[in-house]
C-alpha cells in the first residue's frame, strides 16, 4: 500500500499541530493515512488507495459521503445567504426540531448545539437547574463527549468494575466528588449509589448501548434508572448520540421508555457538526426566555442553517424501513465476519447491535493495519458501522477483504512477510 503522501502530510501537519492532528482519536502509529475525498461508502486517501468506509466518522455519516440529497439541501441553504448561523429564528430550526419531536415520544421541546458534547453539557445543566442539585451518576465505561465532568473515567487497572473514578490530566480533581460511576447493567449497584448519594443527584446519565465497546444496555436496567431517578427527585438523561440510528425514535422508543432528557448528534446532522438536547416540556421550559430567571443556552453557531438543512435531509431518508435494512445488513455482516475469524482459528471476533459492529482481538491496531492493506477502513479500536449506500454486493466485497486481512494477521503472527 502506498503511503508516501500520507507520511509527507503528517510531517507537514506536525510542524503546526501537536501530533499532526486536531482530534486525538484519529492518530495511530506510525502515522494515519490521510483522506482526500469520499463518495458513497468509499473513500480515497492522498496516495490514491481506496477503501470501503466502515468508520463513517464514528457513525456520523449514516448516508455515506457526499449524498446528493444532503449536498443539495446544504447548497440550497447556502445560496439563500444562510451559510452561517444568524442571531435570529429561522424556519430551518423549526423544520428539524419538528422532525426530532415527532420521532421521539419523550421529546416535547428541543434545542440545538454545535456537538453532542455540548448537548450533554446543556442537558446536565438543565437537570441541575431543575433539581437544584449538583451530582451526576454515569456508567463506568461510558462515553459522553469531551466536557470536563463527563471526561472522568470510571475504570482503571485497579478498579476494572468502575468502583472508583479516575481524574485525567487537565480535569479539576474537585469534580471527582460530584460524579459517581455505576457498573453498567448492575441494578443493585445503581440502587446502592442512589441510597448513598440520591439526595444530591441531579441526573443519571446513560448511553443505552456503551458505544465505544458496544455493550448493549438491559432495558430493565434503564427502566430501573428511570424509576430510581424519580424516586429520589432526579432526572434520567439518555445519551442517544449513537443509538438514535437503530430505531426511528431511538433506543428508548424501541423499548417503550421515555427519558426526561435526551441528547443526540451524528445521525441527526447528516454528517455536519450539530447536536441537540430535548425532553419533557416541564423540564425544557426552564430555557424559555419569557419566564422569570430562565436558564441561558448560548452558542454563536447554534442552529447553523447548513447543519440544519443537512439534518433534515438525513432524517427524511432515515425512515424505519431504511433503518431496518441497515440493521439487517449489520446482522448479516457481523455473522459472516465472526465466522471467518473462528474458521481461521484466530481470536478476531465480531459482534453487533443492529448497524453498529465491534471487532475484538488481542491486537486491534495490527488488525486495523491489515484491513487498510486490503481496502477496509475500520477504527483502530475496532468500531464499525453501516451506511445506507451499502448493499449485498458491498457486503460481499467486505467479506472477501476480511478473509485476506485475517490471513495477513495470521502471517504476521507466524513471522511471514506479506506483500501488498
Amino acid at each position: 500500500m502506498k503511503d508516501q503522501k500520507s507520511r509527507e502530510l503528517f510531517e507537514r501537519l506536525a510542524k503546526v499541530m501537536p501530533g499532526a492532528n486536531t482530534r486525538t482519536v484519529t492518530h495511530y502509529e506510525p502515522f494515519p493515512v490521510a483522506i482526500d475525498h469520499g463518495e458513497g461508502c468509499r473513500i480515497w486517501d492522498v496516495d490514491g488507495n481506496s477503501y470501503i468506509d466502515l468508520i463513517n466518522n464514528y457513525t456520523a455519516l449514516i448516508h455515506g459521503h457526499a449524498h446528493p440529497r444532503i449536498v443539495e439541501a446544504m447548497c440550497r441553504a447556502a445560496e439563500q445567504g444562510l451559510a452561517a448561523a444568524v442571531p435570529a429564528p429561522i424556519a430551518l430550526q423549526g423544520d428539524l426540531a419538528e422532525r426530532l419531536c415527532s420521532r421521539t415520544p419523550s421529546i416535547d421541546l428541543v434545542r440545538f448545539t454545535n456537538s453532542a458534547t455540548e448537548a450533554v453539557m446543556m442537558a446536565v445543566r438543565a437537570a441541575r437547574a431543575f433539581t437544584g442539585r449538583d451530582d451526576i451518576i454515569m456508567p463506568a465505561n461510558g462515553y459522553h463527549g469531551s466536557w470536563d465532568q463527563v471526561s472522568l473515567s470510571g475504570t482503571d487497572e485497579a478498579h476494572p468494575d468502575g468502583a472508583e473514578g479516575v481524574v485525567p490530566p487537565g480535569i479539576p480533581k474537585v469534580l471527582a466528588g460530584i460524579v459517581h460511576f455505576v457498573r453498567f447493567n448492575d441494578i443493585g449497584h445503581l440502587e446502592e449509589l442512589m441510597r448513598q448519594h440520591g439526595s444530591s443527584v441531579a441526573a443519571i446519565l446513560l448511553e443505552p448501548i456503551l458505544g465505544h465497546i458496544l455493550e448493549p444496555g438491559d432495558p430493565e436496567f434503564i427502566r430501573s434508572a428511570l424509576r430510581l431517578a424519580h424516586e429520589y427527585g432526579a432526572l434520567l438523561i439518555l445519551d442517544e448520540t449513537i443509538t438514535c440510528r437503530l430505531y426511528v425514535g431511538g433506543w428508548q422508543a424501541q423499548h417503550g421508555i421515555e427519558a426526561d432528557l435526551t441528547t443526540m448528534g451524528k445521525t441527526i446532522a447528516g454528517g455536519m457538526p450539530l447536536g441537540a438536547f430535548g425532553g419533557k416540556e416541564h423540564v425544557m421550559r426552564i430555557f424559555d426566555p419569557r419566564i422569570p430567571e430562565p436558564l441561558s443556552a448560548h452558542g454563536t453557531m447554534n442552529g447553523s442553517p447548513l447543519c440544519l438543512a443537512a439534518g433534515c435531509a438525513s432524517l427524511d431518508m432515515l425512515d424505519q424501513p431504511a433503518i431496518d435494512r441497515l440493521n439487517g445488513l449489520g446482522d448479516t455482516l457481523a455473522k459472516l465476519l465472526d465466522g471467518i475469524g473462528r474458521e481461521a482459528g484466530t481470536d478476531v471476533r465480531v459482534h453487533n447491535c443492529g448497524s453498529l459492529l465491534q471487532v475484538n482481538c488481542a491486537d486491534p491496531l495490527a488488525f486495523h493495519r491489515a484491513c487498510l492493506e486490503e481496502g477496509l477502513y475500520i477504527a483502530p479500536r475496532g468500531s464499525m458501522n453501516m451506511s445506507t449506500p451499502m448493499d449485498a454486493a458491498v457486503i460481499e466485497e467486505i467479506v472477501a477483504a476480511w478473509k485476506r486481512a485475517v490471513g495477513r494477521l495470521q502471517a504476521v503472527d507466524a513471522g511471514v512477510t506479506v506483500g501488498g
